[in-house]
């Protein structure tokens, strides 16, 4: 069974920087508010592995789950 990984906000406030896209603009495509994805992305909010929003963020940035995720124990201990 696979362990359980939620976001890593600075890897994809990261990815979103490199890629020129505004917050706001991520948001929307994404469905979600610009205030819900700053509290992603600052890690107050750490949705899991398995949700769509995640999944959008993934695909809408061309990256990897891996890539803008980390182990829930991991993100615990931060």
């Amino acid at each position: 069974m696979a362990r359980s990984r939620v976001t890593n906000g600075p890897a994809i406030r990261e990815r979103r920087e490199r890629a020129g896209i505004l917050q706001a603009t991520l948001a929307e495509r994404i469905g979600v508010t610009a205030s819900y994805l700053s509290r992603i992305e600052s890690g107050v909010e750490t949705p899991g592995l398995t949700s769509a929003t995640v999944r959008s963020l993934a695909e809408v940035l061309g990256v990897s789950l891996d890539d803008i995720t980390v182990p829930a124990s991991e993100a615990v201990a931060s």
